[in-house]
C-alpha cells in the first residue's frame, strides 16, 4: 500500500464507530482533499462539552453550521445563541452554488439545499 492509501486507512480506522455519525469533512494529505477519508463524530458522543476555537477566518462558523445542520437532519433539536447574526438564515432553504457543490463533491458528501428547523436567538 502507498502513503496515500495508508493515510486513508488510518483516518477511516481512527474515526470508526458503532451507530450513526455526523460527517464534519474529509482529511487533507499534503494539500490534497481525500474524500475517502472522512472525519466523523459519533452521535452518541455529542452530549458532552465541546469547544470550537480559532482565529478569525479559520472556519469556526462553518463548522458550527455543518454540525447544526447535521444534528437537525438526524432529528436532534438545536438551540443556538449567537451575537453576530451569522446563522440568521439557517432556517430558510439555501441556494445551489457551484463552489459549494464542487467542494462537497470533492469530500464525497451529498449536497442539497434545504432549511433546518433551528431555534435561533440573536443577541444584540
Amino acid at each position: 500500500m502507498g502513503k496515500k492509501e495508508d493515510f486513508i486507512q488510518q483516518i477511516n480506522d481512527g474515526y470508526l464507530s458503532k451507530g450513526e455519525s455526523i460527517v464534519l469533512g474529509s482529511a487533507l494529505l499534503e494539500g490534497e482533499v481525500l474524500g475517502d477519508a472522512q472525519i466523523k463524530v459519533p452521535l452518541k458522543t455529542l452530549n458532552r462539552h465541546g469547544l470550537i476555537a480559532g482565529a478569525t477566518g479559520t472556519g469556526k462558523t462553518n463548522n458550527i453550521q455543518v454540525l447544526t445542520e447535521q444534528l437537525s437532519t438526524f432529528g436532534i433539536p438545536v438551540w443556538m445563541i449567537e451575537i453576530q447574526g451569522a446563522f440568521s438564515g439557517i432556517s430558510k432553504e439555501g441556494e445551489v452554488k457551484s463552489l459549494i457543490s464542487e467542494c462537497n463533491a470533492n469530500i464525497n458528501i451529498p449536497y442539497q439545499v434545504s432549511s433546518y428547523p433551528v431555534e435561533l436567538m440573536t443577541l444584540s
